[in-house]
């Protein structure tokens, strides 16, 4: 065998095994075959976190694609992560795409999960939304945070604690509040003897108050039969009372005119207030009346006065009567 032929050979292997080894490669790489079909997607996200090319498209589990590029957006706020997607796997465009890691330490790949059969597909070049990574450090801050917050509240807590133990709980107070609760003890026990005294002066005149109160009852009913029959007396005689108090109007009148009549001098009883002769004899009249009344009340209804004889010559002018 000629040195030609051998390096030949020996050229023609190396070939052999170098072709087969990048097939292996590609078989059992994270990325795809070379000789599958496949479709690209752009992935639009604000985080990509800390997912690198060559991961992995995962729907359900399954590997489906890879992430072969990653580039900053137009808009300098966005990332673009370019996806290639097995052409057996087809998208729907109502797909979420979710930037998740495989453990709490593994791997960041990017999960597709379907919602509906009945959404268009996703074509080649199509550019979708994506969700942000769960964000370790983020959440850290948060809780860093959350855990400042709640310190400053455990602080306030315990000056609001030591200003109640120092304004309200000191020895003052509690003497006052146990003092009041004594007190409190003697006036619920006054109340209970008080209670049971009214309820033995209850017990003690149930009968006069029962009969108190049919008293009360009956005399209700004496007043309400008495209204009614006065009612009933006032329906049947108003007619009766009507006269009379038109009689009493006359009367009134009637009056009116007498006292009309004895101011102005009119009649008997007029002229005797008028006349000046009339009331001096009316008043000689009843001054006589008023001596002789005298007299038979002091020398009775037989008594006859005495004669005076004069003691000389005739008497001028006749006998004249003397009453003792």
């Amino acid at each position: 065998m000629s040195s030609g032929n051998l390096q030949t050979k020996v050229g023609l292997f190396v070939v052999i095994c170098l072709t087969l080894l990048a097939a292996m490669i590609l078989n059992f790489s994270k990325g795809l075959s070379i000789f599958r079909p496949t479709y690209t997607l752009n992935l639009q996200t604000v985080d990509v976190g800390s997912i690198k090319q060559q991961a992995g498209v995962l729907v359900g589990g399954l590997r489906v694609g890879s992430v072969t590029g990653l580039s900053l957006g137009a808009d300098g706020k966005t990332v673009l992560l370019r996806l290639k997607i097995d052409s057996r796997y087809p998208v729907r465009s109502d797909a979420r795409f979710v930037i998740e890691q495989a453990g709490f330490l593994g791997d960041q790949h990017v999960a597709v999960y379907p919602q509906s059969t009945t959404a268009p597909m996703l074509v080649e070049g199509a550019t979708v939304r994506g969700e942000e990574p769960f964000n370790l450090q983020e959440a850290a801050r948060a809780a860093t945070g959350f855990i400042q917050k709640i310190d400053q509240t455990a602080r306030r807590l315990n000056e609001a604690i030591q200003r109640v133990d120092r304004l309200v709980l000191n020895e003052g107070t509690l003497s006052n509040f146990n003092l009041t609760l004594r007190n409190f003890h003697q006036l619920s026990d006054r109340v209970l003897t008080i209670a049971d005294r009214v309820d033995n002066l209850i017990v003690t005149n149930a009968e006069p108050v029962s009969g108190s109160v049919s008293n009360l009852w009956r005399f209700a009913t004496s007043m309400d039969r008495l209204g009614k029959s006065l009612n009933s007396t006032l329906d049947e005689n108003r007619t009766g009372f009507s006269n009379t108090l038109q009689s009493l109007q006359s009367a009134s009148k009637t009056m009116e005119s007498m006292t009309r009549d004895l101011n102005n001098g009119e009649g008997l009883a007029g002229s005797l207030l008028k006349d000046a002769e009339t009331r001096e004899a009316w008043r000689q009249t009843v001054l006589n009346f008023s001596q002789l009344s005298s007299n038979l009340s002091h020398y009775g209804l037989l008594y006859k006065p005495r004669t005076i004889k004069t003691p000389s010559g005739p008497t001028l002018g006749g006998s004249r009567d003397k009453t003792h």
